[in-house]
């Protein structure tokens, strides 16, 4: 599994040439130990153009997500490393609450179990139009040599024993660890998932610009 993950992501790299027109870097990394059982991590970062035209991107910068599960969207994507390896697991930090996620949609399919076909179809709908809008509102301008910051806030249980499908891995508290961000910049590959008029407008701007692009290496705190 953990082979065939690294094809995978090495596939994602290599479909897509890296983009010399923006430059990603990540400025600061704190942390704070908000509970004896929870550490809160602030990544600041900015992205700057490198060119002397206006350059657009799509790019949720509201949100991230682990390498191992993010190939496919317009959200940056987060790599830890334990020195030299890379540790691919999307069980890391907690974003969200799961559990309350669940109950939540078993609640609504309960509610709605008389016409499930008819619940599905909109909520299908629905989707397709909140993704258009979203990815419309992560369209970003930068003018020549412009750069903007954004942060990333994730939260770490302390639990130091990850298992993700079968690759294991223990975070060890006396070594070193480093995180990165990485980033797919898409256009013709979200058009599927545009609304008409939406489509149009990511069609004609001709300033977005497409590739990837790579944060460099920062430590970040998992000392006992």
């Amino acid at each position: 599994m953990r082979i065939i993950l690294f094809v995978f992501l090495f596939f994602s790299i290599c479909s897509s040439a890296q983009n010399t027109e923006l430059e990603m870097k990540i400025d600061s990394i704190t942390s704070i130990d908000s509970s004896p059982k929870k550490r809160k991590f602030t990544i600041h970062y900015h992205i700057e153009n490198r060119t002397n035209t206006v350059v657009s991107f799509i790019l949720n910068t509201h949100a991230v997500r682990s390498n191992a599960t993010n190939s496919t969207s317009w959200i940056p994507s987060y790599r830890l490393h334990q020195e030299n390896e890379i540790i691919i697991a999307d069980n890391i930090f907690n974003s969200t609450n799961t559990e309350d996620v669940i109950q939540k949609l078993k609640g609504k399919l309960e509610t709605n179990k008389g016409n499930l076909e008819t619940y599905f179809t909109q909520k299908e709908k629905k989707l397709k139009e909140q993704t258009s809008k979203n990815i419309i509102k992560s369209l970003i301008k930068l003018n020549p040599d412009e750069s903007k910051t954004y942060t990333i806030t994730l939260d770490w249980d302390k639990n130091r024993y990850i298992q993700y499908f079968d690759n294991e891995y223990y975070l060890d508290g006396k070594t070193t660890h480093y995180i990165d961000l990485f980033v797919n910049l898409y256009k013709e590959e979200l058009y599927e998932r545009l609304l008409p008029e939406d489509l149009n407008t990511i069609k004609e701007d001709k300033t977005i610009t497409k590739g990837w692009i790579q944060s460099n290496k920062m430590e970040i705190n998992f000392k006992e």
